[in-house]
């Protein structure tokens, strides 16, 4: 059985995220060899972006996504996250030392990092609803009969 078209739109979706995040990730590792300084900043961003590819991965795999869901509210989270995932690589595009580096960049990036963060809450709460939401999970009422 073939997935529903907004099926197909989200799993696409969140692949096009997970390619940009490892897109990003490259860059920071890059950047980190060139820009020692911005090691500490930057690791936490890697850190940040491995817990939303597991998050999106699980989000990938789950087959009973309520349709609200998945037409309203994580389009709008993938979004949040693309937008953070290109500032950050137009940060490091533009910075070129650690000099520059210390002067705004990692300020930005900071900004960034908590924009991610939100994001990985926000499928974290989606992943838990979903959870919640399929029957299955839920056992059925069990009957007492009085004798």
């Amino acid at each position: 059985m073939d997935p529903a078209p907004g099926d197909r739109e989200l799993a696409r979706s969140i692949e096009e995220m997970l390619s940009g995040i490892s897109t990003t990730t490259t860059a920071i590792t890059r950047f980190v060899r060139s820009v020692r300084s911005a090691h500490t900043e930057l690791s936490l961003v890697t850190h940040e972006l491995s817990d939303l590819r597991l998050a999106l991965e699980l989000l990938r795999d789950e087959t009973a996504i309520p349709q609200l869901l998945r037409d309203a509210h994580i389009p709008t989270v993938l979004d949040a996250c693309a937008d953070a995932l290109v500032r950050i690589d137009i940060v490091l595009e533009h910075c070129v030392d650690s000099t520059q580096w210390l002067t705004g960049p990692s300020q930005d990036i900071a900004t960034q990092r908590a924009e991610l963060a939100k994001c990985r809450q926000a499928l974290s709460l989606v992943l838990e609803a979903v959870t919640l939401c399929v029957p299955t999970h839920c056992p059925a009422p069990r009957v007492v009969h009085d004798t």
